[in-house]
């Protein structure tokens, strides 16, 4: 792992998952982190040297000052910072929700630092819908997370008896806890706070879709094809997304909710790879 320091001295972290051929940066949704991609990795490494990018306050990194700095700008550098460390551009990238939206900012901020993009369900949203407030169910439901735990395995039994993570593969839950935990004294507690996550929520202004023309990499918008409760933006915005895009496409994945490469990942690393290597 490799730790990427933003001006502000927070930062983010780049994990090597191993792989051939070339570079293919993975980035994840709010709360989440690497570990969300576990059960797709063994797919995908055949063909790329896979990264996974674990945004500043998640998984392995390290918050330094509370409350965090969450300004979505931040995560686009940190997403720059990734790219050059492995060399620089143009390269493969896939992303999840937050991490998807902050791959179309980071290729609108700095043309052709990608040649290609996979993104599932990126969270944007045009002018007129208003931000998130603090009586929205999810930053509600953000905020009273339970953190502290005894050990690992109650984690993933709490979290595994419940949505959203039930529908989850249980590698990709056990996954996401080894990546996004530390221990403590009397156990091991969640490494992103319920706190960080609601502000980043919260952080979230209208994008003008009309800059999207700018993206000349070749991508692919998907979504699931199930709505879950409460997550009804970012299915609902995909295919607006793909249609303001030059060169993109609109797949709809059977059975899959916004949680969707949690929740079958061969099926999410098969339309990646249809996607970067047989096009």
């Amino acid at each position: 792992m490799r730790l990427l320091r933003g001006a502000d001295g927070e930062h983010a972290v780049l994990n090597e998952l191993g792989g051939i051929g070339p570079n293919l940066l993975l980035t994840h949704g709010n709360g989440l982190n690497t570990g969300m991609w576990a059960t797709a990795i063994p797919y995908l490494v055949p063909h790329f040297c896979c990264y996974g990018l674990d945004f500043r306050g998640h998984g392995r990194s390290t918050v330094q000052s509370h409350p965090l700095n969450v300004e979505r700008s931040f995560f686009i550098d940190e997403v720059h910072m990734a790219v050059k460390a492995l060399g620089g551009g143009p390269i493969h990238a896939v992303g999840h929700s937050l991490g998807g939206a902050t791959l179309l900012k980071a290729e609108i901020d700095r043309p052709n630092t990608f040649s290609d993009l996979w993104l599932f369900e990126p969270v944007l949203v045009p002018p007129g819908r208003p931000p998130l407030d603090e009586d929205h169910p999810l930053i509600l439901a953000s905020r009273r997370r339970k953190t502290e735990f005894n050990s690992r395995e109650e984690i993933v039994s709490r979290l595994m008896s419940k949505l959203p993570f039930s529908q989850c593969e249980k590698l990709t839950v056990e996954s996401y806890i080894d990546f996004g935990t530390v221990a403590t004294e009397d156990g091991v507690r969640l490494s992103c706070s319920g706190e960080t996550e609601a502000n980043i929520f919260m952080s979230g202004t209208p994008t003008d879709f009309g800059t999207l023309k700018a993206v000349n990499s070749r991508t692919v918008i998907a979504r699931g094809e199930k709505i879950a409760r409460g997550n009804e933006v970012p299915p609902a915005m995909a295919e607006p997304i793909a249609k303001a895009l030059a060169h993109a496409s609109l797949l709809t994945m059977r059975d899959l909710t916004h949680f969707g490469p949690l929740e079958d990942g061969k099926y999410v690393a098969e339309a990646i790879l249809k996607h970067f290597v047989t096009a």
